[in-house]
C-alpha cells in the first residue's frame, strides 16, 4: 500500500477518541466564521464527547476512518433515517482543511453509498448548513436542495440546507 494513498476502514468504539479529536481540529475552521463560538463549543460537547459517540453508535450510527499514511484525516457517521428506511442519513462527515480537495469527502460518500445500496436504501440524505461552503461540494456529489430547515438547538439556530441523492439500483448513483 502507498503512503500517500488514502484508506477506509470501519471505526470501533477505541476510535472515538480519534473522531472527538478530528472534529475538535475540523469545526474551528470550518465553522469559527459564522457561527457563535458558544454554539460550537456545545455542539462538540453534545455530539463529539466519546459518551455520546458511543450512544450514537449504539443506536446505529456507523462511522468510517479515513487515514493517510495510518493518520485519520477525516470520518464519516452515518445510519438509516428512522423513519424513512429506504433514506440513509449522513449525520455527519468531515475532513481536515488540508485533506480538502483530496477526494477523500468523496471515497467517504462512495463509502456510504454503497452501505446504503447494500441496506436497501435509494437515497442518501444529510443536512449542511447553509453558510458552508461544503455545500457546493455535496451538489457536484450529486446532491440537491430538498429543504431549507431553521431547526432550534439549545438557544441557538441550525439554518441548514437538508440535501439528498437518489442511488441506483444497479450500484451506480441515479441523477436526482
Amino acid at each position: 500500500m502507498a503512503l500517500n494513498k488514502v484508506t477506509l476502514r470501519t471505526a470501533i468504539t477505541a476510535d472515538f477518541s480519534v473522531i472527538r479529536e478530528l472534529a475538535h481540529d475540523i469545526w474551528w475552521p470550518t465553522y469559527g466564521g459564522y457561527l457563535p463560538h458558544g454554539q460550537i463549543s456545545l455542539m462538540l460537547d453534545l455530539i463529539y464527547s466519546e459518551h455520546a459517540l458511543r450512544s450514537q453508535f449504539e443506536a446505529g450510527q456507523r462511522f468510517i476512518l479515513a487515514e493517510r499514511a495510518y493518520v485519520a484525516v477525516g470520518f464519516v457517521g452515518f445510519q438509516p433515517k428512522p423513519d424513512m428506511p429506504e433514506t440513509m442519513r449522513i449525520e455527519k462527515l468531515y475532513v481536515q482543511p488540508p485533506e480538502q480537495g483530496k477526494g477523500t469527502g468523496k471515497l467517504l460518500i462512495s463509502r456510504v453509498s454503497q452501505a446504503a445500496l447494500a441496506a436497501g436504501c435509494s437515497h442518501m440524505e444529510l443536512n449542511v448548513n447553509r453558510n458552508n461552503s461544503a455545500a457546493e461540494f455535496y451538489r457536484q456529489q450529486g446532491f440537491v436542495i430538498a429543504d431549507r430547515v431553521d431547526t432550534p438547538y439549545h438557544g441557538y439556530t441550525l439554518n441548514d440546507y437538508v440535501m439528498r441523492k437518489e442511488l441506483g439500483s444497479n450500484g451506480k448513483d441515479a441523477p436526482w
